[in-house]
């Protein structure tokens, strides 16, 4: 796979280009750049190396000068120089709903707006709906963008803060006296959005590593002797510092919730050990752990994966019945809602059967758009057709992976599907979704899914509430009717892992999991890179408390396929 950085600097360049006024096809260059390498398996330092970059399709000389100055110097200057030339605020403002890159460019050129907070101050004074091409209906929505904008931008989605620790673990192990960098706080537990990035640094000699990161990061500053804090780009970075012999504590403290944590030291407490900030200590004499296992069993409790500690009560689950028996990545085998080029995925079938089948996969199934999802070249009838051909096709050449014949068929508004129930019928897996009239009421919107739910050919709900996480909230719908309609019918519910929906949200699962509710585990991915995002989900899930025989990913092929003809049947 590409350098995820890499591909995000190629993004930013493509907008930053166009933010400046540069030829729009050479902006675009950039862009197509990034996803064709989000496509390829490739090893970019052997194709530099080599001088063979610009095999890769769409790679010119510009391109392969930049791509090789990164992969040689983690660096691009023409990224710097643009950050350094444009304002840090106008990069912000294209991301925000209604604005995008042209409007930005409008804004900057003829009003001097060069940040959202800049536009939200116009936006009061009424200079946007006085400017050719907004209006008052346009200023409206850019307020309403504005204010989603300002409750999100100190949070960021969970695979960003993934990506954004890995950063900062490499930079960090750079330094002297360092053992180790253990990501902690959300980002541990696998909260679905994160606001703070939090690393344990352990160190043989704590105070030693103070003085190396406050000469090579003055952008920490001290809170107490082993905390820094730091704030990049609106995100805030907290470090904690830790010898071995008591980074087990600290682990734990830092990665629980409040609620959790508090628990474990009143248990704690009780057993006449005393949480110290960064020691635990034991009639008055500090107590060495350097693994949480050891601090678990001082209170006779076995090892509570960090993604289940959000609250209180799985310490009284755990202790009551035990530590439950949850899915694990290893189990996953199918491969389930995966688009291709045949609607708006970025990589063939056959790239993602090969890299579903490399990260371990048996089966695989393909469930592009269907007509109505126009936007996103949604298949007709016809293409659909020549789809299953190809995949037959694919099949038979034995790529070493399975692939079934599916698709997401859009919720019409009235409940009904977008494909007639003969085509519906020869499908292997039909995931059905809403994707358009979201402002139905209550009401509506319930019916309408229930509806779609008692078709026959309709094996799994996809995204059941179409929101999307620091964008766009959930639409109005009865989450409770549709999971007990669900287990009624005994249909699937799908955990999108998708790390900008997540939807459902563990904790609406976890309501229905004990009742006996299936889900499945998707990636909703449009390219390889994104197959990975089941990894997401499958935390998600663990947080649920799902064991593996109520997710429908740990079946093989034969046993998902006659589950699914159960339901036809049924």
């Amino acid at each position: 796979m590409s350098d995820q950085r890499l591909l995000e600097l190629l993004e930013e360049l493509a907008l930053l280009l166009e933010l400046r006024g540069e030829n729009p096809f050479k902006a675009a260059a950039y862009a197509r750049a990034a996803r064709t390498l989000a496509t390829q398996q490739v090893d970019l330092r052997r194709l530099v190396e080599e001088g063979r970059l610009r095999e890769l399709p769409g790679i010119g000389p510009a391109l392969e000068e930049v791509i090789t100055e990164y992969v040689r110097t983690g660096r691009i200057q023409l990224y710097e120089q643009l950050r350094q030339e444009l304002p840090e605020g106008l990069l912000e403002l294209t991301q925000l709903p209604g604005v995008g890159v042209k409007r930005a460019r409008i804004l900057y050129e003829q009003l001097g707006i060069s940040s959202p907070e800049e536009l939200e101050r116009a936006c009061h004074e009424h200079r946007i709906a006085a400017l050719k091409g907004f209006g008052a209906k346009t200023e409206a929505a850019l307020l309403q963008a504005l204010a989603q904008w300002r409750s999100a931008r100190s949070r960021l989605h969970l695979h960003k803060a993934w990506e954004q620790v890995r950063l900062w673990q490499e930079q960090l192990l750079q330094l002297p006296e360092l053992s180790r960098v253990i990501p902690t706080g959300e980002v541990r537990r696998y909260t679905e959005t994160v606001g703070e990035l939090q690393l344990l640094l352990v160190s043989p000699h704590p105070g030693r590593l103070l003085r190396a990161l406050q000469k090579a990061f003055p952008e920490f500053h001290t809170v107490a002797e082993d905390e820094l804090l730091a704030e990049h780009r609106h995100r805030r970075i907290r470090l904690w510092l830790s010898p071995p012999e008591h980074a087990g504590w600290r682990l734990l403290q830092t990665t629980g919730s409040e609620e959790f944590v508090r628990a474990l030291s009143e248990e704690l407490r009780a057993r006449d050990y005393e949480p110290m900030g960064s020691e635990l200590r034991h009639r008055g004499h500090p107590i060495s752990a350097h693994t949480e296992e050891e601090l678990f069993a001082l209170v006779g409790l076995p090892f509570i994966p960090p993604e289940l500690r959000e609250s209180a009560h799985v310490l009284e689950l755990v202790r009551r019945e035990g530590l439950p028996k949850l899915v694990e990545r290893r189990q996953m085998v199918g491969m389930l809602h995966v688009h291709s080029t045949w609607s708006d995925g970025k990589a063939s079938i056959r790239q993602m059967a090969l890299a579903a089948k490399e990260l371990g996969y048996a089966y695989l199934a393909i469930c592009d758009h269907s007509a109505a999802a126009f936007y996103a070249n949604g298949l007709s009838a016809e293409r659909l057709q020549q789809q299953w051909h190809e995949i037959e096709q694919l099949n038979a050449e034995g790529l070493g992976i399975r692939l079934l014949k599916g698709i997401e068929v859009d919720i019409l508004p009235d409940g009904s599907l977008d494909y007639p129930d003969e085509l519906l019928g020869q499908l292997e897996l039909v995931v059905a979704s809403v994707h358009s009239h979201f402002r139905q009421s209550r009401q509506e919107m319930t019916r309408r899914i229930l509806r779609a739910l008692e078709h026959p050919y309709v094996h799994i709900l996809g995204h059941p509430t179409g929101r999307l996480l620091l964008s766009r909230p959930p639409y109005e719908v009865d989450v409770e009717a549709i999971l007990q309609t669900a287990l009624r019918l005994g249909k699937i519910i799908e955990l999108n892992a998708q790390p900008y929906r997540f939807d459902l949200s563990w904790e609406e699962l976890q309501r229905a999991r004990s009742q006996g509710l299936r889900i499945a585990i998707n990636p909703d991915a449009h390219t390889p890179a994104e197959l990975e995002y089941v990894e997401f989900g499958v935390r998600l899930a663990r947080k649920a408390l799902f064991p593996p025989e109520q997710v429908v990913n740990t079946l093989s092929a034969e046993e998902l396929l006659a589950l699914c003809r159960s339901m036809a049947a049924a």
